[in-house]
């Protein structure tokens, strides 16, 4: 994935659902280390970032208020999308998969890490609204 299909993927699939949750698409920093965004809302911030040279993907969720080093290792204060997975995905039903899908549905992909971009987006807009909730 080069960084013109990692900023697409994020225009197209999350900065619309981010944005009605009240979250603010910062710039973006892409270099050919990494490629990262974060969305700034209220009590937190959504981190998508990705090393194309290792191939790696990291989504984090950072409480704005507190974000030194030791929050960032407790998963209760800084969950990554597998945690939040583990706490909500048992809770959205079919109905929220189902209309999830509709709105993803003009998101068009091309190789696995797109994919994998893709999915994250998925998985987030039926997690961050439970967890925002919480």
């Amino acid at each position: 994935m080069n960084d013109q299909n990692f900023s697409r993927i994020i225009e197209q699939a999350f900065t619309p659902f981010l944005k009605e949750l009240g979250f603010v698409t910062q710039p973006k920093a892409i270099s050919g280390r990494a490629y990262m965004v974060e969305f700034v809302g209220n009590l937190w911030t959504l981190s998508v970032s990705f090393e194309p040279g290792d191939n790696y993907f990291c989504v984090i969720l950072l409480n704005n208020q507190m974000r030194g080093l030791a929050a960032m290792d407790d998963p209760q204060k800084s969950p990554r999308l597998s945690d939040l997975n583990t706490r909500y995905m048992g809770k959205v039903t079919p109905a929220e998969r189902e209309a999830n899908e509709a709105f993803f549905a003009n998101v068009q992909v091309a190789n696995p890490f797109e994919r994998q971009l893709l999915k994250f987006a998925k998985d987030l807009r039926l997690l961050l609204p439970k967890h925002l909730a919480a």
